[in-house]
C-alpha cells in the first residue's frame, strides 16, 4: 500500500538516495530541506532546522498528515557546536514534537532517526544526554547550544548519542497509538558531508575505518535500511537503534576491527 512520507534532508545524501527508493516504490514524499528541491519529491519546502520558527512556518502550512517522518537532515562537527545541537537535536526533536502535536503523523506511522556509529556509547553519557533534555523548549535549546564549550566534534558525538536516546524514549511514548520510532547508526558514508567528517576525525582514521569492511558505505547502503523500517515489512521492529555500517561496530566490540590499531589510538598513545 503507498504511503505518504515525510523526509528532512532528502535533497542531497542519504535523504535522497531515501527518497528515490521511497517514489521507485510508488510512495508519496514530501522533502523539507535548506537546499532546492529534488526530483522525485511530490512537495518541497524551504525548512531551516536550526530555526524553530522556520520548522513551526513549514508545519503550519503541510495539508493532510503522514505515514512516515524520516529525520535525516544533519550537520557535522566541523560546522560548529551550536549549530550541531540547534540542528541535530533541537531541529529534529522541535519538528518530530511538532508534527505529533499537529496530528500530522498517523496512529500506526513510523519515525527513523539518524544517528550514527559515532553515538554507539550512548548509555555511558546517560548525565550528558539529561543535561540536553532539560532544555523544555528549542529557545532554552538555544542556550544550551550557545554555551556547549567541548567543540564541535564532541557536539557531534554527543548529539548523536542523545537521538539514540531520544529514540527508544519516544518509542514508549508512541506506542499506545502504534507509532514506531527507531533509528539508524550508519558508518562512514561517501555523502556531501563526508570531507567535514575527514576534517573532524582526521583523513586516516577514516580510511582506517573504511578499511575494516572493505569500502565507504554508499547514501543507498544506508537508505536501504531506511525505506524498510518507514514503509516496508518492519512493523515489529521499534525502539531500536540499528547500526548499517557493513559490520564495523560488531568488529569493534569483538576485535576484529580493533580500535586500539586505530591510527586516532596510536595518536592518543604515541
Amino acid at each position: 500500500m503507498a504511503k505518504r512520507i515525510l523526509l528532512t534532508g532528502a535533497s542531497t545524501g542519504i535523504g535522497n538516495a531515501t527518497l528515490q527508493r521511497l517514489v521507485a516504490g510508488g510512495h508519496e514524499v514530501v522533502n523539507l530541506d535548506v537546499k532546492d528541491a529534488p526530483q522525485g519529491a511530490a512537495e518541497h519546502y524551504h525548512c531551516d532546522l536550526s530555526d524553530p520558527d522556520s520548522i513551526d512556518a513549514v508545519v503550519g502550512g503541510l495539508e493532510g498528515s503522514f505515514d512516515g517522518l524520516g529525520n535525516i537532515a544533519g550537520v557535522a562537527g566541523s560546522m560548529g557546536a551550536e549549530l550541531v545541537l540547534r540542528v541535530n537535536v533541537y531541529g529534529l526533536r522541535h519538528i518530530t514534537e511538532t508534527l505529533l502535536a499537529a496530528g500530522k503523523l498517523n496512529d500506526g506511522a513510523s519515525i527513523v532517526n539518524i544517528a550514527s556509529l559515532a553515538g554507539m556509547v550512548w548509555n555511558r553519557h546517560l548525565d550528558r544526554i539529561a543535561e540536553l533534555d532539560a532544555a523544555e523548549d528549542f529557545a532554552a535549546g538555544i542556550e544550551v547550544a550557545q554555551s556547549y564549550d567541548r567543540g564541535g566534534p564532541n557536539a557531534y558525538t554527543l548529539s548523536k548519542e542523545w537521538v539514540v536516546s531520544y529514540t527508544k524514549n519516544l518509542a514508549g511514548q508512541l506506542v499506545q497509538r502504534g507509532i514506531r520510532v527507531n533509528s539508524v547508526s550508519p558508518g562512514p558514508v561517501n555523502t556531501p558531508l563526508f570531507p567535514f567528517f575527514e576534517q573532524d576525525a582526521g583523513v586516516e582514521q577514516m580510511a582506517w575505518l573504511n578499511e575494516q569492511v572493505g569500502r565507504v558505505a554508499t547514501p543507498d547502503d544506508q537508505a536501504e535500511a531506511i525505506a524498510w523500517l518507514l514503509a516496508g515489512d518492519s512493523g515489529w521492529v521499534n525502539g531500536v537503534d540499528l547500526p548499517v555500517d557493513g559490520g564495523l561496530s560488531a568488529g569493534m566490540t569483538v576485535g576484529w576491527a580493533n580500535p586500539k590499531d586505530s591510527p586516532a589510538s596510536r595518536s592518543r598513545g604515541s
